[in-house]
């Protein structure tokens, strides 16, 4: 009786935690048209964890991510440096809207994508250490230089599950991508 008991309560814990799982945040303006975006360009992310490797890492996973998107255009990372070295912009740099439109004209893309790394590491959970970060995605278009579209996401490592039933914690590479991967998901 005991056992079916506990069979029960861990059956209905199971049907609970997909909704339970973090989820990206987001904001996308109702008034653009999407499908007009055809050519994009990746702006340097910026890095407000300890970690400085984090932007390149999570920046080499959004494009791959990109990539992926049918009738995507997306332009080298090497052109868009190229571009702000001649606009004398650093990759530090919150750029204004009329910037975003100079660089768009320049690359000749309909949007450009920024990221930011807050969080990037380890995280203590009681006893447990696990990779974690939060990470926010936005997008520009580039006729007017305004934000269109923004995402946050927070995603670590430690699950429900691997808490009951065991075993390691996800390398930061898997944990980043399905950050990366939920706030595509808002926008795709």
């Amino acid at each position: 009786m005991i056992r079916s008991r506990l069979f029960l309560t861990l059956l209905l814990l199971a049907a609970a935690l997909p909704g339970c799982s973090p989820r990206a945040t987001s904001y996308i303006n109702p008034a653009v048209d999407f499908s007009f975006i055809r050519r994009v360009a990746i702006f340097p992310f910026q890095n407000l964890s300890a970690d400085h490797k984090a932007p390149a890492r999570i920046s080499s996973i959004f494009l791959s991510e990109l990539l992926e998107h049918d009738g995507l255009i997306v332009l080298a990372p090497g052109e868009t440096l190229s571009v702000l070295q001649d606009m004398k912009l650093g990759s530090a740099e919150v750029l204004s809207e009329d910037q975003i439109v100079e660089l768009g004209r320049r690359l000749d893309v309909n949007a450009v994508f920024f990221g930011t790394v807050e969080e990037y590491g380890l995280e203590q959970l009681g006893r447990d250490r696990s990779f974690a970060l939060t990470v926010s995605f936005s997008m520009a278009e580039t006729a007017t230089g305004s934000l269109i579209w923004n995402s946050q996401v927070y995603q670590g490592g430690v699950s429900v599950w691997r808490k009951l039933f065991g075993g390691g914690t996800p390398a930061p590479y898997h944990v980043s991508r399905k950050a990366v991967r939920q706030a595509l998901e808002t926008l795709f």
